[in-house]
């Protein structure tokens, strides 16, 4: 992997839908389907920005400081090779990873027995996607006098040199936690709500704010090929599953099956990524949407540090009715979107995501029907050896285009939503809190440490809140996720 690309980038969301009969239950289900649908859809994205985050804060190369070194201080002493050495580390640490290459040979030639310097220089050289120079320089180490746990980490290296030759490239993650909501069910922050334009109170306790946990479980699948072509081309595959288990809510139960494919085409300093996708899910062990769907991204990189992207995209949604609800299918219809969005690499550290959303539904009924507009801005910092931190701000609006009458009543009022979701992740592997001995020194010692060391743990807040003009739809939800996650390649 080149750990100066970022893919995007979070963790795994749920959904829901509760729905009930008659005229109350009808702005309920409209909330629901709103709501946890938009979940559903950010469940995706969500994951891959956490499983990418988490691969960077692993990859990245620990430097020491050096930042009080300048380019003339080299050249007044261009021989002395730990001035060389600190510089080339703060070339790294400002991301400019092909000086820092130069700098490091130039060590080399002064002294090609220097077993760190040739480490960094072999790290480099892979990070820069040069693998046969990289393994030249490994197998290089590999003949001198190294520690042993700097010859695992050479073997590490030569082991990810080795799958990354090959054209044939799988990958399984598999994501367990939990989740606490403070509103589940969505429900009014006042406890009032619109019924044919008569504001009511809300007496059912289950139509009231209600709290809850989750168990939540993830599991996905990818698999790419490399076509043979000097510039990469590539196809590729991604099966995922999803089940969100309440332990109050049980009719809020969610499971979700997905299947993606799709062709990487690479050109120089841009890459274009047609993806199609299908997906089922169910609710309460019930099928309620299959969805098909096709996008079409760009990415462009003026700057190694800067990228441009945006996409286009199409789904046909087909709800179906389920035991609790006959309205379902009035949801059915097409959803159009676009995104525009930058990343920018203010070091290897920092990374800033910028975002901007638009679409519109087209439903059945009309007032199912609305136009959208978002922002969303993320950034994350990595602290080394594993650690991360991510926070994420978006807000959104979205217009619907008819009144609904069994709210509204006579009122020509139309519905417009105002969202902003707040998040903070914290996540790092095992292996920084478990100590290398916590089994024992045996075989099957380190045989479990491996197999735990390599997970990630995460941890994420969120507060979202909706304010609307018409209280059935005006809502806030604080939740709380915890997350371990692993991943395996071959």
């Amino acid at each position: 992997m080149n750990t100066s690309r970022w893919r995007q980038g979070t963790a795994v969301s749920a959904v829901l839908v509760a729905l009930v009969m008659g005229a109350t239950g009808g702005a309920n289900a409209q909330q629901s389907v709103d709501v946890r649908t938009d979940e559903a859809r950010q469940l995706s994205d969500d994951f891959d920005r956490l499983r990418d985050v988490t691969e960077r804060a692993n990859l990245l190369l620990r430097t020491d400081d050096g930042g009080d070194i300048t380019y003339a201080d080299i050249l007044a002493n261009p021989d002395d090779i730990i001035l060389n050495f600190r510089w080339a580390k703060a070339q790294l640490a400002r991301g400019e990873v092909r000086g820092a290459s130069a700098t490091l040979e130039r060590i080399l030639v002064l002294d090609p027995e220097l077993a760190p310097v040739r480490l960094y220089y072999a790290i480099v050289l892979y990070r820069l996607d040069s693998l046969d120079e990289a393994r030249t320089q490994f197998d290089r180490l590999r003949q001198m006098d190294v520690s042993p746990e700097v010859a695992a980490d050479i073997d590490k290296y030569i082991n990810a040199i080795e799958r990354r030759r090959a054209r044939l490239h799988q990958s399984v993650t598999l994501t367990l936690g939990s989740q606490v909501d403070s509103n589940r069910n969505a429900a009014p922050n006042d406890k009032q709500q619109l019924v044919t334009g008569t504001l009511t109170n809300i007496t059912a306790s289950a139509d009231k704010p209600r709290n809850d946990i989750a168990y939540v479980g993830a599991l996905r699948y990818d698999v790419s090929y490399d076509l043979g072509y000097q510039e990469g081309h590539e196809i590729f595959a991604a099966v995922t599953g999803y089940a969100s288990d309440q332990v109050q809510l049980d009719s809020l139960d969610l499971g979700s099956f997905s299947v993606d494919v799709g062709s990487r085409i690479r050109g120089g300093y841009w890459m274009l990524t047609p993806t199609l996708n299908q997906t089922v899910q169910s609710l309460s062990k019930e099928k309620y949407l299959t969805s098909r769907s096709g996008r079409l991204r760009l990415d462009w990189n003026p700057r190694p540090f800067f990228n441009l992207n945006g996409d286009v995209s199409y789904a046909d949604e087909r709800y179906q009715n389920t035991s609790e609800s006959s309205a379902l299918r009035l949801h059915s219809g097409q959803r159009y979107g676009t995104r525009l969005g930058s990343n920018y690499t203010w070091t290897p550290n920092n990374r800033t995501t910028f975002n901007l959303f638009a679409g519109k539904k087209e439903a059945a009924r009309n007032y199912y029907s609305y136009d959208s507009l978002s922002g969303e801005l993320i950034h994350a910092y990595l602290f080394g050896g594993g650690s991360y931190i991510s926070g994420s701000f978006r807000y959104g609006i979205d217009r619907y285009r008819d009144p609904d009458f069994l709210v509204t009543g006579n009122s020509p009022q139309h519905r417009m939503d105002r969202s902003a979701r707040t998040r903070l992740t914290y996540g790092a592997p095992l292996s920084q809190i478990l100590p290398s001995d916590l089994f024992g020194d045996s075989k099957t010692a380190n045989q479990i440490y491996d197999l735990l060391a390599p997970v990630n743990w995460s941890i994420t807040g969120e507060y979202l809140n909706t304010k609307s003009n018409i209280p059935n739809y005006e809502y806030h939800n604080a939740r709380a996720q915890f997350y371990l996650t692993r991943r395996w390649e071959f």
